[in-house]
């Protein structure tokens, strides 16, 4: 928190509320988003089109996951310092806005899935859905019913509708007090998630918990910290982490995941925006897209390469359809959604406050 002298994040008694130097455009999070949906795709596309599932591929497949979690988090953050609600407009609007962000796109996939009887799964592609289902699937509790996901990487969806739930609390709880608090929170996350793997799988979401709240100490740290470090350095620095995950196995994987999320968390705020031109261009687009690339891109693998055609028609075809079917997607379904979703939030929750200047995440 800013203090007279200096910020600090100890202090309980903040003079005014301290900002955030991360804004809503940031290359070194667009960056962050880019590779966690590319180590998804790149590890998918690796195990449909060979028939392999090697550890590498296992790692960078999970890797991203765990990075969207920090990033997710973080982000929301960002977006609840912007908009200067309070009360129940700040719970209403965030939830009504996270509603509209995550919900339709994946209704529609979803929608197809159940229509032309698609399946995820590489030996079983095709397969009739009960409506029981299909109502999980359009709801995001699969997970809750013990329900399989009829879309490729949808299992981590329901994890952040429930974390979505306690995201404004833990906002609430970071804006005003000290640090220690949120890292008492996080510390206090592990002894649940541990108790997680001993009990029920419908509770999977207290396992990722300490992944989520990673990203809640990596927006603290940023209205505390300095960026000191350069922004070139932001990729090394991002890439040093993953050996901390790396070294994971199937059998013992959690503990991994809990500091892998935590040393991203840790470090991410401490480094300026990256400035070059080609790789901020790049980490954009793909950002941008990711939500639709996340989404597709397992049925798009499995159809392409399942066409009787050469194996170089194939990846011609692949080329395409990867990258038209994300950006159709975003600007015909994602992107009015999202815009609907503001509009209704400024008119039910924000009217008259300074939320209308908050950007979309």
């Amino acid at each position: 928190m800013q203090l007279a002298v200096n910020p600090g994040l100890g202090s309980a008694h903040p003079i005014a509320p301290a900002r955030s130097s991360f804004h809503s455009d940031s290359s070194n999070l667009d960056l962050v988003r880019a590779v966690a949906v590319l180590s998804v795709f790149f590890a998918h596309l690796h195990d449909i089109v060979t028939g392999e599932q090697t550890l590498l591929q296992w790692h960078f497949a999970q890797m991203g996951v765990l990075i969207f979690f920090v990033h997710t988090s973080m982000v929301l953050m960002l977006s609840l310092e912007r908009t200067k609600l309070k009360g129940k407009e700040l719970f209403g609007a965030f939830y009504v806005r996270r509603f509209f962000r995550l919900y339709p796109l994946s209704m529609f996939c979803v929608t197809v899935a159940m229509l032309l009887h698609l399946s995820p799964e590489v030996t079983n592609p095709v397969r009739n859905w009960k409506w029981t289902e299909y109502f999980s699937n359009m709801a995001l509790t699969t997970n809750l019913t013990y329900t399989d996901n009829m879309v490729g990487g949808l299992w981590t969806l329901p994890l952040e509708v429930q974390m979505y739930l306690t995201l404004p609390f833990l906002f609430l709880v970071g804006r005003s007090r000290p640090f220690f608090v949120l890292a008492l929170a996080w510390i206090a996350s592990v002894p649940l998630a541990l108790l997680q793997l001993h009990t029920s799988a419908r509770l999977n979401v207290l396992g990722y918990a300490p992944c989520f709240i990673s990203g809640v100490i990596a927006w603290k740290l940023s209205l505390a910290v300095r960026r000191r470090l350069p922004g070139w350095l932001w990729p090394v620095g991002f890439v040093a982490i993953w050996p901390l995950f790396f070294l994971a196995t199937h059998e013992n994987d959690m503990y991994y995941r809990w500091a892998f999320c935590l040393g991203l968390g840790c470090v991410l705020p401490w480094f300026q925006e990256i400035r070059f031109r080609p790789l901020q261009a790049a980490a954009h687009v793909i950002a941008k897209y990711s939500y639709g690339i996340y989404l597709s891109h397992v049925a798009v693998i499995m159809w392409c390469f399942s066409l009787p055609i050469s194996a170089a028609m194939k990846w011609a075809v692949f080329a395409m359809v990867a990258s038209l079917c994300p950006v159709a997607m975003y600007h015909f379904i994602e992107h009015p959604l999202i815009v609907a979703g503001q509009r209704f939030s400024k008119h039910v929750f924000e009217r008259g406050t300074a939320a209308d200047k908050a950007a979309k995440d």
